[in-house]
C-alpha cells in the first residue's frame, strides 16, 4: 500500500512539544567539552523506533515515561543541556537543565496496521525529523517522540 504525501502527513497528527529534564537542578556553570568522536558525529543522528503492542504498553502513559526520565537525567544531565560555541568556535554543551525535547503525537493506525502497510517510507513519521540548528542554543541533544 503506497500513500500520497497528504495521506502520509495525516497518519500522525496532534503534535505537542514539551521538555523533560532532571529531577534536581545541575550546579550553575557546568559545561561538557565535546570530544573528538562527538565532533565527528555532529551531523549524524541516531533514529530508533521501538514498537510495542497493546499488552506490552498497557498502563504506560506519557506521565510515567517523563517521571522515569526525571530520575535517569539526574545521572545523565549532560543530555539535557544545550549546545553553545566557545570564542574559538568549538562547540560545547552548557548543562543548564533545559531538558530533552518530548513530542507527543496521535496516530490513525494501530501497530498491526502500520506493519501491514509495508510502506517503509512512512515509518519516518514515527520519529522526529527535527535537526540541530539553525540556532544551537535552542537545539536539544535528545528528541523523544511518543505516539
Amino acid at each position: 500500500m503506497v500513500f500520497s504525501h497528504e495521506e502520509k502527513e495525516s497518519l500522525v497528527y496532534d503534535m505537542r512539544l514539551s521538555s523533560v529534564g532532571p529531577g534536581r537542578a545541575t550546579e550553575p556553570d557546568v559545561f561538557h567539552n565535546l570530544g573528538g568522536l562527538d565532533l565527528a558525529m555532529k551531523l549524524h543522528y541516531l533514529k530508533v523506533i521501538y514498537l510495542f503492542d497493546y499488552v506490552a504498553a498497557q498502563g504506560l502513559t506519557i506521565t510515567k515515561i517523563k517521571e522515569s526520565f526525571f530520575t535517569l537525567f539526574n545521572y545523565y544531565f549532560i543530555t539535557c543541556g544545550r549546545f553553545r560555541r566557545a570564542e574559538s568556535g568549538r562547540p560545547f554543551i552548557k548543562c543548564n537543565d533545559c531538558g530533552a525535547r518530548t513530542i507527543e503525537t496521535k496516530c490513525t493506525k494501530t501497530l498491526d496496521e502500520w506493519l501491514a502497510m509495508k510502506d517503509w517510507s512512512s515509518y519516518k513519521l514515527l520519529v522526529s525529523q527535527q535537526v540541530i540548528g539553525p540556532e544551537l542554543s535552542f537545539s536539544p541533544p535528545i528528541i523523544f517522540q511518543v505516539l
